[in-house]
């Protein structure tokens, strides 16, 4: 017979966390389905519907922000500047469930920050969020959408998997010091199975990288990530394009 051998300090970690997201992940799908059969919302295909949905939040400018957030999220104030003429919209509760880009929810594109984590743990609440975007990254989307059910695929091939990310939590992530999440201006894409064969795999991939590099164009960034299914997009008004996880600093 083996006797078990006990965690060390690393494997406790990792297996606390994994639980955590496990759990996390099983709370939301829950919260999220409740929140569906409540409202009976349909997704989102068209620009029209979108804008009907963000025309529900109350927005703020950045002045406006109360001071433990901006305290808790640029500690130091570095960003004051460039988002000082930033509108952010507040999203409280429940409403962070409702479609706004296809089957993408408003959660997709919410930093997955304290405020985040406080809100799942007690939805009946109705805590603050707040949620900083560009509209032109969510018409970018869309503009997706509609390409891949012209072109015969499966227009809900993909998901969100990351947007806003404010200065403290970025840097916790690693990211670039400049990076377009931080501005509202950015998504990561995690391409599924688009071509409907069954598989997601680089040919998925690879429909996805033509589709958008001509939505993008010379408007925007594309991070390109070899080897994953995920895609990076931003609307910095500039080209820009890169391989790796590092990304360009330039803001």
């Amino acid at each position: 017979m083996h006797s078990l051998k006990p965690f060390s300090d690393k494997n406790l970690f990792l297996f606390v966390l994994i639980s955590f997201s496990m759990l996390t992940t099983c709370t939301r799908e829950k919260h999220a389905e409740i929140f569906d059969k409540k409202t009976k919302q349909e997704p989102v295909y068209t620009i029209e519907k979108m804008d009907s949905i963000l025309s529900l939040f109350e927005s703020v400018s950045f002045s406006e922000l109360p001071d433990e957030y901006l305290t808790y999220t640029d500690p130091q104030g570095i960003f004051n500047k460039k988002l000082k003429d930033k509108k952010y919209r507040i999203v409280q509760g429940d409403e962070c469930y409702l479609y706004i880009v296809g089957k993408n929810r408003i959660q997709n594109f919410l930093c997955t920050d304290k405020y985040f984590i406080e809100n799942e743990k007690n939805i009946e609440a109705n805590k603050k969020q707040y949620w900083l975007i560009d509209r032109q990254l969510l018409v970018w989307i869309l503009e997706f959408i509609d390409e891949l059910k012209s072109q015969g695929y499966n227009r809900d091939g993909f998901e969100v998997r990351e947007s806003h990310r404010h200065a403290y939590y970025n840097q916790e992530r690693g990211g670039a010091t400049q990076s377009q999440h931080i501005f509202g201006t950015a998504a990561d894409l995690t391409i599924k199975d688009i071509n409907n064969d069954g598989k997601e795999n680089e040919t998925d991939k690879e429909i996805a990288l033509e589709i958008l590099e001509t939505l993008v164009g010379d408007k925007g960034g594309m991070g390109l990530y070899p080897g994953t299914m995920t895609i990076h997009i931003d609307t910095r008004g500039f080209r820009a394009r890169w391989n790796n996880y590092k990304r360009p600093n330039k803001p």
